[in-house]
């Protein structure tokens, strides 16, 4: 609208045949205005939910902007404060949390215990049906009082001190959230943050926006505005990057880093990400183990990580990234845990041998669901289709979206046969991966656990983990309990991946780590 304008005016001096020079006098003596800063992030498909109850995945890099945790990451992973200003443990049932008093919404109402609690709470609602129950397994209650909020555990857990700095410890306003739950986080239903942004647009298939929020109780942010835009096309995005639409992605096909590379800057940087496939262990013909022996010898691992994930991954041995040990752990103790895991080199031979003493001898038919929102998950079912198909399985490729696929898992029906799995720590604790994958608390209704793997053996030395209050006999104790479940065959790991930032040349973005998506990360970003 002003360069119509400015358009108009400068016709209409022409016209009258004034000098141009009179016309540039009038603009060097008007007033400079201040630019806003604003950022504009590529992203590949529409949040299903800006509410976490709602939406366990990646979509936190959004959410963490608008909603306050109870603590938040450091760069070293270490707890920091956040909305508590402070926080121990009284006894190792028992978590206090002092909650800071000048913490406003961003509709000017104050952030109040009763919120703290009140959020808390949503994921042990089993009305809420919270997609990060599971985080919660070992609260008892949360309760509050004066400016004091108390987390009562069932048991002791060394995962617990971790949940408030994850998605588990986002804190919502109960006024807005109770008025509409069932639609709360949706285009239609915005959600109230007390975060350093607030929500002005969101629109499905095409942006989210955020401005900053004036009642932020920490230093302002370094941008004013915040654009989100929805590019599913990884060409589109490369194209919006390199023509300067937008400023950034996390969003990079790893089968096209040199590509990304020649207009971006790129960055690498871990995260923990395992990728694998879980098989249904109460279901034939996957309750064979000769099945899933074949199944896991018929995949070429090192293959897929050199050819489809740019040298972004290694093979995978069990869920937990070795990485996550390190600072807990001597990294002699880890290599040799690592080594005693029953593992599955590619082998056709082997493959067919096992399917050959096996109840499926001649092959059989299954199919995997495959969430279409990712690239990087559809190149690798349709390596694993053709690997499979040697041995005699026919694997059928189910594309769906995202959110309903994830749900199957959590549904936990009978027949979950096999499920592709991409999934990083919520938390710089192993305990979690392998507690949401060998556990047969997790094989559950809003569980992790699809192989349904039920051993009580496993259990017993997960559970010793979980309760354990030295880190490093926690550590050890999930070594144990990896070593155990891979001579069962639960899975079938394929790689250990790290992530990748891409930024318009001459911008960078330091100190990134894992959990970084949980904090306010782009005041990590220089512009230059």
């Amino acid at each position: 609208m002003q360069r119509g304008r400015l358009h108009d005016a400068l016709s209409t001096v022409r016209s009258a045949g004034l000098a141009v020079a009179a016309i540039a006098g009038l603009a060097l003596s008007a007033p400079a205005v201040a630019q806003d800063k604003e950022l504009n992030w590529g992203v590949r498909d529409t949040p299903r939910a800006l509410f976490a109850p709602y939406n366990y995945s990646g979509d936190v890099m959004i959410m963490s902007l608008i909603q306050d945790q109870l603590l938040t990451f450091g760069t070293g992973g270490e707890l920091q404060p956040a909305l508590a200003t402070s926080w121990e443990a009284t006894d190792p049932l028992t978590y206090v949390y002092t909650i800071r008093t000048d913490a406003v919404f961003s509709d000017g109402t104050p952030v109040t215990v009763d919120d703290v609690v009140y959020s808390l709470n949503l994921h042990l609602d089993p009305a809420v049906g919270s997609q990060e129950a599971s985080l919660f397994g070992s609260v008892e209650s949360v309760s509050g009082e004066g400016d004091k909020v108390t987390v009562k555990l069932k048991e002791p857990s060394s995962l617990w001190k971790y949940i408030p700095a994850s998605i588990g410890g986002y804190i919502w306003q109960k006024s807005s959230v109770e008025k509409d739950t069932k639609n709360y986080g949706s285009p239609q239903n915005l959600p109230v943050g007390s975060g350093p942004y607030m929500v002005t647009e969101y629109v499905a298939d095409s942006h989210v926006t955020l401005v900053r929020n004036p009642h932020y109780w920490g230093a302002a942010p370094q941008f004013d505005k915040i654009t989100f835009t929805v590019l599913p096309d990884d060409q589109t995005r490369f194209l919006a990057l390199q023509q300067g639409d937008i400023d950034g992605t996390f969003n990079v096909p790893n089968t096209a880093l040199a590509q990304w590379s020649s207009v971006a800057t790129l960055t690498n940087f871990p995260s923990y990400i395992w990728r694998g496939l879980t098989v249904d262990m109460e279901q034939a013909p996957f309750n064979d183990i000769h099945v899933r022996k074949a199944l896991n010898y018929a995949i070429d691992k090192q293959a897929l990580a050199a050819g489809l994930l740019g040298g972004l991954a290694v093979p995978s041995s069990t869920v937990n990234d070795p990485g996550i040990f390190v600072g807990t752990l001597p990294q002699a103790d880890i290599d040799a845990a690592y080594g005693k895991l029953l593992s599955f080199p590619y082998d056709l031979e082997k493959a067919k041998e096992e399917m050959a003493a096996s109840s499926v001898p001649n092959g059989f038919a299954t199919t995997l669901n495959v969430p279409e929102d990712s690239a990087t998950i559809s190149q690798i079912a349709q390596a694993i289709k053709q690997s499979w198909a040697a041995i005699g399985v026919d694997l059928t490729l189910n594309m769906m979206p995202g959110g309903p696929r994830f749900q199957i898992i959590l549904d936990h029906e009978p027949n979950l046969g096999v499920q592709v799995i991409g999934n990083v720590p919520d938390a710089p604790d192993p305990v979690q991966m392998a507690l949401q994958y060998f556990s047969s608390v997790q094989a559950v209704k809003n569980g992790n656990n699809s192989s349904n793997l039920k051993d009580p053996k496993i259990d017993e030395v997960l559970d010793n983990a979980l309760k354990a209050t030295d880190p490093a006999e926690a550590a050890r104790l999930v070594l144990e309990a990896q070593v155990l479940a891979s001579e069962q065959v639960p899975v079938v790991p394929l790689i250990w991946q790290k992530s990748v930032v891409a930024l318009k040349q001459g911008w960078t973005m330091d100190d990134l780590q894992a959990f970084w998506n949980m904090s306010v990360w782009v005041n990590k970003l220089k512009t230059n």
